[in-house]
């Protein structure tokens, strides 16, 4: 009995002392910035003890003197501490170049990116919301090599147009005399947006704050698994997550003026008063060659005093203006600083394998015209729950509500266009209702500005992802997702009596009411099973099931002649003498799709991906709606070979190679393979009755689009990757591009939808990180990327070869898909070519255009393709410097080589020949006394049609600045993080474009708006 009390005793004492030995340790983790690092693995080596950081980077675990505590997180160097009996630590870890970004969000899995074998391109958080972007998209711009990214509006909460590696479709939006279409919808070489496994059309309803990852896909490889809906590229959203620990609260506040940048240079009083004699003169001088010739001297000895009168009017006090240099500046009177100011509350925890994540973001962005604005409401929440070792379930949800204002589609240009030299009021003050005398269609801007023509939508969108997860064993789990996608819009403007569109006739008055509902889902049933085959051989395989269900309600209703303006758009029964329109539609289509992916590594030195999809569209014709998409790609790692090992100065080499083929359906609607019938009246035994015809043309033969894409890749790091080098080549063949062709009247029949048509798109992308310099308190890094695109049509079937379309547009076979058709200016007539100019009814001054023909004749024969819409080639460059807490960046971008008609141009230059009605930019234009002037005559030099420009531009997007605070003063305020920005968004931009924007000239200026320079304070705090 004394042996075993001695025992026992002795067994107490050592687990006394062991326990005694241990103490509890606190700490935070942080990185270079001093901001907390959450889902840090803490781990005391040589265990499986360990902790991970809760979302304030702080962590708390047992350990006892001299353990070595291990420090490990994705894209960071993994730091090793030996514990000393400290009570809290403060553990900073350095970014590892090598591994940033290192998990990658591929479509149904993820892979750690030196795994990758296709093109990939990734955007984490911090790259989306570090300038402060209001949308995803302008959050983009820039910052990846081969994705186009343009504003199709400066107005606020406008749409953009993404582009990935090019055009693929052959028909597109650019048609008319309108340039591109303002919704983005009709652009059918969109990306596929994927938001939490969710199938989606508008991202800009999304909050940036929300966004956890960007995963961009290039390549037909790494689009394969989505199959026909990835065929123009992929755009995989992520919304954050919870992280396990106790609930955290984070704010983040910016507060924003937004002012007019880069301006159009009218002309002021007293240059609109030159202008308007040299109108005179240059049409004086040009009628002299109806009977002769004119000479330098008969310019300058023209009399214009008998004639400015025509111009300069007495009746609304205009020549007395002129008189007195009294000048109205519409332009300057009509713009306002607009505010923006964003909140966003977030909070995330969770414990016993429940972890939970709700946000709450508002925006308001106000235009800097009229009554210009957007508003938009983000709720979102995340909740998962470890039910048991084996199975998890959760739910991600997110709404959205926005409300935009776009104000008058008229107040921008009418401001620039009407003359200084006119009054808005009288000499009593009253405003008068048509400013110039000259043209009436001109009604005072004041109504405009403050609401007589408002075009408003709503629209609220829910989306959520429903998810069990049943793991079996180490090397197998299924996953079944169903994601839900409701969207309700609704679209009201009203024009009215004081407005241009009405021209104070109650008549004219008009409203809009448009609604659409859409649902849609997409369940996914995924297997995933991942194991080694052998020693140094591992296998991963994805099997998927999807289905995706989507369908369209519609009505709209358009009434005119109002006899008041008090009922806008709301109430269209107000008026029952004028119905324009009154429609509902409703469609529906679906896609059902299996698809596998194999990842083979030998020694994770030899990578393969193999990857196939079978999709079944409801829209194609019958017999044709089912085809099968493959792929494959092979990574070497060729710097894990042992011959490369000793070259200190390389840290990473591999080399990627792909294959892999893309169906596409998204070129034809839910119907287009089908025949209709349509009503129509006509005269059946002397009576007058109605009827139906058959409207269109069946295609048993519409079927998939087939994209053929190569890609070759080249990963680089070297000198402890401070430069690292991303290198793509890449040609990609669209077979059985779906267009419409033109039928010949006889088969009564206007077009046919079908496959007629072939295009490529070949290209380079280039992406280089540096880190330049690296002290213990300054570092200065530099992104840069650079983008070439070719895009050219091979083939067009039927023995065509060129199709024109719209005013500006041709389909060639040989050129891009969105080429500019037009005649080939070569020159102005000067007076030494009188003669020669006489020859094609021309006379000094006006545009010499090269007669393709040589018949003699300047005439549509003559058309050419002289230049494309898409840029040649993008680029972009962000440098970031940063000393102790402080940072600075600097963001810049350009578009090179864009191409096309300029409805600005068409309104504005000086030489567009309306009279000197309206007010002009400053731009030089030729005379006999500047003969050197890259732009023709005014007036009789004025070409109808001829009014294209490079739309090339320059701009330094985002100057920012921002100031972490100390981990001293956080204790004092008992914060976990606090951080205060100064951001300039859009500052400079460097262009020959004679519009405010050049980004957005393709663009209509009815319903156009300025760019804007946005100065915004901001704040980010975390508890």
């Amino acid at each position: 009995m004394e042996k075993l009390k001695l025992l026992l005793m002795t067994l107490l004492i050592g687990y006394a002392s062991t326990s005694w030995g241990q103490a509890k340790v606190s700490g935070v983790v942080t990185d270079g910035q001093n901001v907390p690092i959450p889902g840090v693995n803490v781990i005391i080596k040589g265990t499986s003890n360990g902790a991970a950081t809760d979302f304030d980077g702080k962590f708390q675990l047992n350990a006892k003197s001299g353990d070595v505590l291990t420090f490990s997180f994705i894209g960071f160097i993994t730091q090793e501490l030996t514990y000393n009996g400290q009570k809290s630590l403060n553990v900073k870890l350095e970014e590892d170049a090598a591994q940033l970004d290192e998990v990658v969000v591929i479509g149904y899995g993820s892979v750690k990116r030196t795994d990758l074998t296709g093109a990939v391109a990734s955007l984490s958080a911090g790259d989306l919301t570090e300038r402060k972007k209001t949308d995803i998209g302008q959050a983009v711009k820039g910052q990846v090599a081969g994705v186009d990214v343009r504003s199709l509006s400066n107005k606020p909460g406008a749409p953009l147009n993404i582009r990935i590696r090019g055009n693929t479709a052959i028909t597109n939006n650019v048609a008319g005399r309108d340039g591109l279409s303002d919704d983005p919808t009709d652009d059918r070489s969109k990306p596929l947006y994927v938001v939490d496994g969710v199938f989606f059309e508008d991202i800009n309803i999304l909050n940036p704050a929300d966004i956890q990852q960007m995963d961009i896909l290039k390549d037909a490889s790494a689009t394969a698994i989505y199959g026909s809906r990835g065929s123009n590229g992929v755009v995989i959203i992520t919304t954050k997550n919870g992280i396990e620990g106790k609930t955290v609260f984070t704010y983040e506040t910016t507060l924003g003026v937004s002012t007019v940048a880069n301006e159009p240079d009218y002309f002021n009083g007293d240059e609109y008063v030159s202008f308007v004699g040299d109108v005179i003169r240059s049409e004086e001088w040009g009628k002299l060659f109806t009977t002769g010739v004119g000479t330098v001297a008969d310019y300058n000895n023209i009399d214009i005093s008998s004639l400015i009168g025509n111009e300069i009017q007495v009746s609304n006090e205009e020549a007395n203006n002129v008189a007195n240099r009294r000048y109205t500046n519409w332009i300057k009177d009509y713009q306002k600083t607009g505010i923006q100011k964003t909140h966003n509350l977030g909070m995330s925890g969770g414990s016993n394998g429940l972890v939970y994540s709700a946000s709450l973001g508002y925006l308001s962005d106000e235009g800097v015209i009229g009554i210009e604005a957007f508003e938009r409401y983000n709720l979102s929440a995340s909740l998962s729950k470890k039910v048991t070792d084996n199975f998890t379930a959760g739910v991600k949800a997110y709404l959205a509500y926005s409300e935009r204002e776009e104000g008058s589609r008229e107040l921008y240009r009418s401001t620039q266009r009407l003359p200084p030299t006119v009054n808005s009021r009288d000499t009593d003050g009253n405003l008068i209702l048509t400013p110039d005398d000259q043209d009436s269609r001109f009604l005072n801007p004041y109504y405009d500005a403050n609401g007589a023509w408002t075009v408003n939508t709503k629209s609220m969108n829910v989306i959520a992802n429903i998810f069990l997860n049943y793991k079996p064993t180490e090397w197998v789990d299924f996953k079944t997702q169903f994601s839900p996608n409701i969207r309700n819009a609704r679209f009201g403007e009203y024009r009215g009596l004081l407005t241009k569109s009405s021209r104070n006739e109650a008549s004219r008055i008009r409203a809009y009411y448009d609604t659409s509902f859409d649902t849609s889902y997409t369940w996914d049933n995924i297997a995933n099973f991942n194991f080694d085959v052998a020693e140094g051989h591992n296998l991963k395989a994805t099997l998927i099931s999807s289905v995706y269900y989507y369908q369209r309600e519609t009505s709209n209703i358009q009434t005119r002649d109002f006899d008041t303006d008090a009922y806008l758009f709301y109430n269209t029964e107000s008026n029952n003498n004028d119905i324009r329109n009154a429609d509902t539609e409703y469609e529906k289509e679906s896609l059902t799709s299996f698809a596998g992916r194999l990842n083979y590594s030998i020694l994770d030195k030899y990578l393969f991906t193999f990857t196939g999809r079978y999709d079944g569209s409801s829209k194609l014709a019958v017999g044709n709606k089912w085809a099968f998409f493959p792929s494959a790609a092979f990574a070497w790692k060729v710097s894990e070979e042992d011959f490369i090992q000793n070259a200190d100065w390389l840290n990473n080499l591999k080399l990627r190679l792909s294959y892999g083929e893309a169906g596409n359906d998204t070129t034809v609607s839910a119907y287009d393979s089908l025949a209709f019938l349509s009503n129509t009246d006509y005269v059946f035994g002397g009576n007058y009755t109605s009827g139906v015809v058959v409207d269109g043309l069946n295609n048993y033969d519409l079927t998939w689009e087939r994209s053929k894409e190569y890609n070759v890749g080249l990963d680089l790091g070297i000198l402890d990757n401070r430069i690292r080098l991303g290198l793509e080549l890449y040609s990609k063949t669209t077979v059985g591009s779906i267009l419409d062709r033109t039928l010949s009247p006889i088969t009564g029949f206007a077009i046919a939808t079908g496959n007629y048509g072939s295009v490529r798109n070949r290209g380079v992308e280039v992406t280089l990180n540096t880190v330049n310099i690296k002290t213990e308190d300054f570092s200065w890094k530099t992104s840069f990327n650079f983008a070439k695109n070719n895009n050219e049509i091979l083939d067009l079937e039927g023995e065509l070869d060129l199709i024109p379309y719209g005013n500006h547009g041709v389909l060639q076979v040989g050129e891009a898909v969105d080429a500019t058709y037009a005649l080939e200016k070569i020159g102005i007539w000067q007076l030494d070519e009188i003669a020669e100019a006489a020859v094609y009814d021309r006379i000094p001054g006006e545009y010499k255009f090269k007669d393709q023909d040589n018949d003699g004749d300047i005439d549509n024969d003559d058309r050419r393709v002289i230049g494309q819409v898409s840029p040649d080639w993008t680029g972009g460059m962000t440098n970031t410097f940063t000393y102790k807490n402080f940072d600075f960046s600097i963001m810049a971008y350009t578009r090179q080589g864009s191409f096309g008609h300029s409805e600005f141009n068409s309104l504005s230059v000086p030489w567009q020949g309306d009279d000197a009605k309206l007010n002009k930019v400053d731009a030089d234009y030729w005379t006999p006394n500047n003969p050197d002037a890259k732009n023709p005559a005014l007036e009789y030099g004025a070409d109808t049609s001829w009014y294209y420009t490079d739309f090339d531009f320059v701009r330094i997007g985002n100057i920012g600045m921002g100031y972490q605070f100390s981990d001293a003063i956080l204790d004092k305020l008992k914060m976990s993080s606090l951080r205060v920005t100064l951001d300039v968004q859009n500052p400079f931009t460097f262009t020959d474009y004679y519009g405010s924007d050049p980004e957005t000239g393709l663009q209509n200026n009815y319903n156009g708006g300025y760019l804007t320079k946005t100065v915004l304070f901001g704040l980010k705090l975390s508890y």
